[in-house]
């Protein structure tokens, strides 16, 4: 998640349609996807591409820190849109959809990742705090108005919409993150519970060690 110089125009332009098109690949034909099919979808030549990226984990790692910052941007704007309830409730069906829209990108990472074997790659540390951090402002709002159960922190919340999104298939998680809202939203007493067919879902997941 670290700043990176300007680049001119041109360059700008290419690096952006190589993070599209290899998101679009992945996507399509799975972890193992060619570059030499990223480079032709993006409407460059492959040194262009090994210009911006030279090794295919660079690429992929940018993929997902570019989804990263768009989560942890989300958090920002639902904050302003909504009430503190409302707005972490819609993010955490955001980190769902992320989740589940990024199992493939994972397991690309995952495979290309060239650091010491049973380590985990830094990168998912600082993937992790950021969305931590993004998620923290929320969660308080949230909780002073008592629209979310005050005894619930950061990590486990983002922790458990993270198991929900993996957990069953894609078209599930929206039902599972209800089932969840179930238990950290606080019910008035004589409230009935509601079930996960009473709220709208969004369906959009990476198995361990990369969750996010």
């Amino acid at each position: 998640m670290a700043s990176r110089p300007p680049r001119r125009a041109d360059a700008q332009r290419n690096y952006e349609r190589l993070l599209v098109a290899a998101e679009t690949v992945l996507n399509t034909h799975g972890a193992g996807a060619s570059l030499d099919d990223v480079a032709k979808a993006a409407g460059v030549g492959n040194a262009t591409l090994y210009r911006h990226f030279a090794t295919r984990e660079r690429l992929i790692e940018a993929v997902y820190d570019q989804r990263i910052r768009m989560l942890c941007d989300a958090a920002g704007k639902q904050a302003a849109s909504q009430e503190p309830g409302e707005a972490l409730v819609g993010w955490l069906r955001e980190v769902v959809v992320h989740v589940t829209e990024s199992r493939v990108l994972g397991e690309a990472f995952m495979a290309a990742y060239e650091g010491p074997a049973g380590v985990e790659p830094p990168q998912i540390a600082a993937w992790h705090r950021a969305v931590h951090e993004a998620a923290a402002p929320l969660l308080a709002a949230a909780q002073d108005t008592g629209a979310i159960r005050p005894d619930l922190g950061v990590v486990e919340m983002v922790a458990l919409t993270t198991a929900v999104a993996r957990a069953g298939n894609p078209a599930q998680a929206g039902a599972f993150l209800d089932l969840l809202l179930e238990g950290i939203i606080p019910r008035r007493a004589g409230t009935p519970a509601t079930t996960s067919g009473d709220a709208p879902h969004r369906n959009g997941g990476h198995d361990p060690p990369l969750e996010l």
